[in-house]
């Protein structure tokens, strides 16, 4: 007999992940509801840093992880990225960054398909079952499922991995706004409804993924320019330059390029994007945008069919991901622009966590909310923190670091190399071991006190 039913909304990485973690305890019972007609992910690239590997060596999937890139993790410091002042027309190469620990590197919607050959078949999985809203009973410990095609579902606690416009978090932030509302707090009704709508940075990112053997083509047809091929045992090259950073790498196991071109306008952050957030662009556009920079980049984006320009937006940081039997996970709590490559991982470490307190023998359905603001005070401030510090890697990979021109400077340009370790290197030296071991002594010393009243 389970002890709760949880409803996954969203199944994504985050949603699925979850899913994944909390099938470890056969007491939970596990519905995921998804918007499309199949899992699918959007997008290319993803990268895994040795803190997220852990908790996927930990839930068993890393066999399968291994079978789909041909680099293999180790935890010897490494080369990681060669940083390259590009925007001129001859390159530069000022840095080499190392970690104590691999970047994997996989293409996304090969991972969701290693999650979802994790899932068992007592996980039930419910397709095109957008969320429109939800009500809770709260004396009934209910959660009420309204689907936009009419139908409803009732759980007892609902995860909301819903994405960036997630309907879960519209509906939370309306139910407080409501109750602050009816208690005479105006101001604090008002700022929840304004905490709805993610913001853009004033970023854009150019995407698309290359064929290995087209660019190898081109290159034996071009042989003077002499270009380098991404290979899976190559150092990924950060092309750089004024505002502007491409990364480029393989993926699965160096079938593919990666190419994500992040093109950023600080004036802008904060201000409404004019124009839809995912859009296919003709390849003119692309190059236009990196007109004047160095030959072999300017062949990589030859090799382009159709990119996709993205409005990068980020979700706007709360206080709590929490009401009452809901709460929030991955990019519905905390969407955030790419530069830090820990999305998707962040949103792993949500799951995992919250599994472990929903997994706990002391967790039932009479403290879930209590078991759910202990996960979202520990993980509200790691995700801001690695909002902050992705938005700050961008700065410094469009080469802006307060006190060096790097248009002149070019014998400082280390520095910002510098200044990208000490933001980034909490992804290869610290590990979610801290927080699981405080989520689950404040569960413990708060059914203790409990047992004492």
């Amino acid at each position: 007999m389970p002890k709760f039913h949880v409803a996954i909304c969203g199944g994504g990485i985050g949603g699925l992940a979850a899913a994944v973690a909390l099938s470890k305890y056969e007491d939970i019972e596990i519905s995921v509801f998804e918007a499309a007609r199949e899992f699918s992910e959007v997008g290319a690239g993803i990268g895994v840093w040795p803190r997220v590997w852990k908790i996927l060596a930990h839930l068993g999937l890393d066999d399968d992880l291994a079978r789909i890139s041909a680099t293999k993790p180790t935890h010897d410091e490494v080369d990681t990225f060669i940083f390259r002042k590009a925007d001129q027309p001859v390159g530069l190469d000022f840095y080499k960054l190392r970690s104590k620990g691999t970047l994997l590197r996989y293409h996304r919607p090969d991972v969701l398909q290693v999650l979802i050959d994790n899932l068992p078949a007592r996980c039930k999985t419910h397709f095109n079952r957008r969320l429109m809203t939800y009500t809770q009973d709260t004396k009934q410990g209910t959660v009420e499922l309204l689907f936009t095609d009419g139908t409803t579902e009732t759980c007892n606690l609902l995860i909301g991995s819903d994405g960036i416009k997630s309907a879960v978090r519209k509906t939370m932030l309306i139910d407080k706004s409501k109750d602050a509302a009816s208690h005479g707090r105006l101001k604090e009704a008002e700022e929840y409804l304004h905490l709805i709508e993610p913001t853009w940075t004033g970023i854009v990112a150019y995407r698309a993924l290359i064929p290995t053997e087209r660019l190898q083509a081109y290159k034996d047809s071009h042989p003077e320019m002499n270009i380098r091929i991404p290979q899976t045992k190559s150092t990924p090259i950060m092309y750089m330059g004024q505002h502007v950073n491409v990364v480029v790498y393989p993926i699965s196991s160096g079938k593919l390029i990666n190419v994500g071109a992040f093109h950023a306008k600080p004036h802008l952050e904060g201000t409404t994007f004019p124009g839809l957030w995912v859009e296919t662009i003709p390849n003119d556009e692309l190059l236009a945008a990196h007109e004047g920079w160095e030959p072999e980049l300017q062949a990589i984006l030859q090799c382009i069919d159709r990119p996709s320009r993205w409005a990068i937006h980020m979700a706007q940081p709360l206080k709590s991901w929490v009401h009452g039997n809901v709460c929030l996970l991955g990019d519905s709590a905390h969407a955030t622009s790419p530069q830090q490559a820990s999305g998707a991982g962040q949103a792993i470490e949500d799951a995992f966590l919250l599994a472990t307190l929903l997994g706990h023998r002391l967790t039932r359905l009479e403290n879930i909310n209590e078991v759910l603001n202990i996960y979202s005070d520990l993980r509200i401030p790691v995700a801001t923190e690695c909002q902050m510090r992705s938005l700050a890697n961008g700065h410094y990979f469009g080469l802006q670091l307060e006190g060096l021109d790097s248009t002149r400077e070019f014998d400082r340009l280390h520095e910002i190399g510098d200044a990208v370790v000490e933001n980034w290197n909490w992804t290869w030296t610290t590990t979610l071991d801290a927080d699981l071991d405080e989520a689950v002594s404040r569960l413990e010393a708060s059914q203790k006190s409990r047992a004492h009243l």
